[in-house]
């Protein structure tokens, strides 16, 4: 299980802002375009079509700490209840048994305050995660740049457990403020115990390798590589953290989902830049077009760990994605579920 991301990663996804549930010619024409250039087959178009959830295998990976997973499927939903449940009421703790806690971070927009991260706790396993936290050095199992480590390195080995989870918040406020003014350049480094690793110049890496977003939507496609640069006209944003128990242990992301209206859709990309441990990044790519009684969302995620690289490698990645893709379409399939049986928008929230 520890290889595995416990959730959503490297995401895009196109949701229909169309409110006529009867799709034109074009528009199933387009899906199908998409659908092909995703690589599903005919058969898995029709099993989609038809409202079945496909695991359509993995993606070209990006580098050999990857692990990736695309699926289609049907949801019965008002497209903008999908819309906004996408972008804004990341009700994950619904549908993903991994999910501890998450909180969203600004909501006014604003560079958000340490309150925006009052809930994250490291828990359960407390007293392993504050040994870790202290001991902390580049290469061990936690994502901590050198400046970071040595923060945590001067609380001492006689600090509480309130004093490392205050040190982590502080943390985790600066890497959302540098995300925010410098996207991917402002990510800092991973230490690691011979080179750094850099989770912005991965995320950008995987964002390069993926052909529709750069052919279906150029204008995003630019967005999502130079943000916050060059905004479209009616794109959207929403931050948050969430706290996932991997391998029996409390792992951290900071999360950044974007949209924006587009011709026939709406562009939809999830990044977790910070990953506290386990995984190094996530992020994914997908697509959604309306049809008879709602919509048909792609979606194709990328994660990024050190524990599928180096000797094995292949066979890890080969078991990890098969793992990982079964995994999300369960996730997935309860998701699906939640989203068609929600009368009201308030009741997706947090």
């Amino acid at each position: 299980r520890g290889i595995l991301p416990n959730h959503f990663c490297d995401t895009v996804s196109t949701i229909a802002s169309h409110h006529d549930n009867t799709p034109s010619k074009t528009t199933m024409a387009l899906l199908e375009e998409i659908l092909t250039q995703a690589g599903f087959s005919s058969k898995e178009m029709v099993k989609i079509k038809a409202g079945e959830l496909v695991y359509g295998g993995s993606l070209d990976a990006a580098s050999d700490k990857e692990l990736s997973v695309k699926l289609g499927f049907h949801v019965k939903a008002e497209l903008e209840n999908v819309k906004e449940i996408f972008l804004h009421f990341p009700k994950k703790k619904e549908f993903d048994s991994t999910v501890e806690a998450l909180g969203m971070i600004a909501e006014d927009g604003g560079d958000g305050t340490l309150e925006d991260f009052a809930g994250v706790k490291l828990e359960p396993n407390g007293d392993v995660m504050k040994k870790l936290y202290i001991g902390a050095s580049p290469g061990s199992d936690l994502n901590l740049s050198k400046e970071e480590i040595e923060k945590f390195k001067k609380l001492g080995k006689s600090a509480s457990h309130a004093d490392i989870e205050q040190c982590l918040r502080l943390i985790l406020l600066d890497r959302f403020r540098a995300y925010k003014q410098r996207g991917l350049a402002g990510i800092p480094s991973y230490a690691r115990s011979k080179k750094e690793f850099s989770a912005g110049d991965e995320l950008k890496h995987q964002i390069e390798v993926g052909p529709i977003l750069k052919t279906r939507s150029p204008i995003f496609y630019k967005y999502a590589m130079e943000y916050p640069k060059n905004k479209p006209d009616g794109a959207e944003e929403s931050f948050f953290w969430v706290n996932s128990i991997i391998d029996d242990k409390p792992t951290i992301a900071l999360v950044h989902r974007l949209g924006m209206p587009q011709v026939g859709g709406y562009v939809y990309m999830e990044r977790h830049f910070y990953i506290s441990r386990s995984h190094n990044c996530l992020q994914g790519i997908g697509a959604a077009l309306p049809v008879e009684y709602g919509a048909v969302v792609l979606y194709a995620t990328r994660t990024s760990t050190d524990q599928v690289s180096g000797f094995g490698g292949s066979a890890k990645r080969t078991i990890g994605n098969k793992i990982m893709g079964g995994r999300m379409a369960e996730n997935f399939e309860r998701a699906r579920h939640i989203v068609a049986t929600a009368k009201e928008l308030d009741m997706m929230k947090l």
